[in-house]
């Protein structure tokens, strides 16, 4: 070991030990990589040392972590321009070789109770591997994390040709247009510096593998984006290139298959980010079960790089800043998938929760779209942080609510306490989405941007903006229309369970109000889904997800015309459907998921149509306008009876004219009332309260067996 020189003291030396012997006081050799390092399978690095007394008045120093959400940007960064080129120019550190120990999935030194620590971390703590002067670190016994030795020779790609450097940077190009925004798992300066590094090469070391196995992901993403889009610049390249697009898309996902558990191995972040990046493919354009199994090792590789935590090891904002993307993107994919696939979710939010996001570099708003009279109106800062920060916490409500209703265990044939407590749930979860839906920033209110024209005016407004300026406006439009989609689809989420209840004459008033509440509540959510101007989301990553949110509107509109036939409220939702038939066929060319929701919606709404005449007339049809507008009264206490149990105006809810009449009136004014041409007609319930229930049973057994083929065929 080198002795420090009492004479003169210089800042920094080169040491004969390399970092990981000297930090672990261990004896090291001159060779590189050490034999230490290489038995431990570590990366042996050597790097300049601080003096002993730099580095005791730096011992122990964190360097502050300020979390902000939704606030302005960093008085440092807003400064100082040069700071936010420094932090983009972390490439390596964020995902680079040269700092891949970073990533080498070492638990963060924070205090864990015994519970919490693996066998080999207990180990280690009684072991004191510094004092001992050797290290438990293999990855051989369960529990550790660290990366197994590995033979760090040359390799290259198998199944699939790296393209030319335009080709790539082009792809990497549309997915920061079309995926980032939806789905922030990078730092784009970054991630870019790190990507013209290994393209620009075609044989690579070991330790590249995960890194390069991200940049062929984020490829294959872009490439499937852009595949159907004529209007992509890129196909010109594609073609002066004599490349296959299609081809290249499966060499891509192939190469990635090959090397998929390989990079799980290694246990870096780029573990994490790939597994969902494949998982984002697979469940909306190939095999929805190979993407449940990967989302799932995304998971696990989450919680291996023990991202769930805020450590101050990681002093560097932009590897911070990545952790955490990638932690509360788990949690958002985790929440979406219990969703689709109906199963209890892998992470338990009461013991680990959501970080806040840092307003970096990469989501900074142009200055000259700062200026526009309807963005500088908001009040909203200069960041788009505050999207995704809403974002995280919607999944974050809906998870809560998931995990409530199903702890519910509601029986298919429920007593009158099990549909009480549904109901409970139902309308607190409710609740809490209107108390998130308040908190929404204006700049992302979709409400906002539709009000009195105003979403027109901005288009005419950034027409002239550089092209920049003008793609973050269209992104923030975007990202208004997916949170009011998302919580729309949540509410319907919400108030499903109670629906989709069967009805027993035993049916207390109490709980057929909580019934038409939720008919009411989702009914209103899926007419708004229908109308928002869905098209927007073409040829970008989401719109997969759009068609998935529109078919559950879709169903729930199917209904109306079934529970209150020939109501203004039963055309406004035909009408919806139409809508959503309409969109879902214009994206359908293209998109799998669009192609069903048309196809299934439109076999529903032709079974709705019919399943609405025929019990309009099997039930009997009352035109006595006058008695049939107004509600039954009802007594407190009363027992249920035919004629003082229905559906409420539901249209009333919707700012619709209370011209329509009621689904269940009393059955004589329903059977002795004469026609009056061009009035709305009425449904009476001569024989008992399952009768009035029978139409919802119907249409949710139609979507039953639609969603379940749906789906079936969807897997295959």
């Amino acid at each position: 070991m080198e002795s420090d020189s009492p004479g003169f003291a210089k800042p920094t030396r080169t040491p004969q030990a390399c970092d990981r012997c000297r930090r672990q006081k261990l004896k090291c050799d001159r060779s590189r990589p050490c034999v230490l390092c290489t038995h431990a399978g570590h990366k042996c690095e050597t790097s300049q040392r601080m003096t002993r007394r730099t580095r005791r008045r730096n011992t122990g120093r964190a360097q502050p972590t300020r979390l902000v959400t939704n606030k302005p940007i960093a008085p440092a960064i807003q400064a100082a321009p040069s700071t936010l080129h420094s932090i983009g120019s972390t490439a390596e550190t964020s995902h680079g070789a040269d700092d891949s120990n970073l990533y080498a999935g070492k638990s963060p030194k924070e205090p864990q109770s015994g519970a919490n620590a693996s066998a080999i971390d207990f180990a280690r703590r009684v072991f004191n591997e510094e004092e001992a002067g050797r290290t438990l670190t293999g990855a051989s016994i369960p529990g550790d994390t660290g990366v197994t030795t590995f033979d760090n020779s040359l390799w290259h790609l198998t199944d699939v040709e790296l393209p030319p450097e335009d080709v790539m940077l082009a792809l990497i190009d549309v997915y920061f247009e079309r995926m980032q925004w939806f789905v922030m798992l990078f730092h784009e300066p970054s991630f870019r510096q790190t990507a013209r590094r290994i393209i620009s090469g075609n044989a690579w070391r070991r330790q590249d593998l995960s890194p390069t196995m991200a940049v062929l992901a984020v490829a294959m993403i872009g490439l499937q984006s852009v595949l159907p889009d004529q209007n992509w610049p890129g196909h010109e390249i594609l073609r002066k290139h004599s490349i296959d697009g299609t081809r290249l898309m499966h060499g891509f996902i192939n190469e990635i298959r090959r090397n998929l558990l390989d990079i799980s191995v290694d246990c870096r972040i780029e573990a994490v980010q790939v597994c969902f990046l494949v998982s984002s493919y697979y469940v909306y354009h190939n095999s929805p079960s190979i993407a449940w199994t990967v989302s799932g090792m995304a998971v696990r590789s989450a919680y291996a790089l023990d991202l769930y935590t805020k450590s101050s090891q990681y002093e560097n904002p932009v590897v911070d800043e990545i952790r955490s993307r990638c932690w509360n993107h788990a949690i958002v994919a985790d929440t979406f998938t219990s969703i689709i696939y109906g199963r209890p979710s892998s992470i338990d939010t009461g013991l680990v929760a959501l970080h806040s996001i840092r307003d970096m570099d990469d989501l900074v708003l142009d200055p000259l779209l700062l200026r526009n009279e309807w963005i500088s109106a908001t009040g909203s800062p200069v960041t788009s942080a505050g999207f995704f920060s809403m974002k995280y916490e919607l999944y974050d409500i809906i998870r809560h609510i998931l995990s409530r209703l199903r702890r519910l265990q509601v029986k298919s044939e429920s007593t009158e306490d099990d549909l009480r407590a549904v109901a409970e749930a139902s309308q607190e979860s409710e609740d809490q989405l209107n108390s998130w839906r308040k908190r929404v920033p204006q700049l992302f209110d979709f409400e906002y941007w539709g009000y009195d024209d105003r979403l027109q005016q901005f288009e005419q407004q950034i027409e002239g903006l550089p092209v920049r300026a003008k793609r973050q406006a269209e992104t923030i439009i975007l990202q208004a229309a997916c949170l009011q989609l998302t919580y729309d689809g949540a509410l319907i989420q919400a108030r499903r369970p109670l629906l989709e209840q069967r009805i027993t004459s035993a049916c207390s008033r109490s709980v057929a109000d909580a019934i038409h509440e939720s008919l009411k509540v989702a009914t209103a959510a899926a007419l708004r889904i229908s109308r928002i101007p869905v098209l927007r989301f073409k040829h970008h990553f989401a719109e997969s997800f759009v068609s998935l949110q529109q078919f559950t509107a879709g169903v729930i509109l199917c209904i109306p015309p079934t529970s209150q036939p020939f109501t203004t409220v039963a055309h406004e939702a035909k009408a919806g459907i139409m809508k959503i038939i309409h969109a879902s066929t214009a994206f359908g060319s293209h998109n799998r998921i669009a192609k069903q929701t048309a196809q299934l919606l439109t076999d529903l709404l032709k079974v709705t149509a019919e399943r609405e005449i025929t019990g309009a007339l099997r039930r009997g049809v009352g035109f006595g306008y006058q008695e049939l507008t107004g509600r039954p009264e009802r007594q407190t206490g009363t027992k249920p009876t035919p004629d003082n149990i229905g559906f409420p105006q539901i249209h009333d809810s919707l700012g619709i004219s209370n011209d329509a009449p009621n689904i269940v009136s009393h059955a004589k004014a329903a059977n002795n009332e004469t026609a009056m041409p061009g009035r709305a007609s009425a449904v009476s319930f001569e024989d008992s309260p399952e009768s009035m229930f029978e139409y919802l049973d119907d249409a949710f057994g139609t979507f039953g067996e639609s969603e379940s083929s749906a789906f079936l065929s969807y897997r295959l």
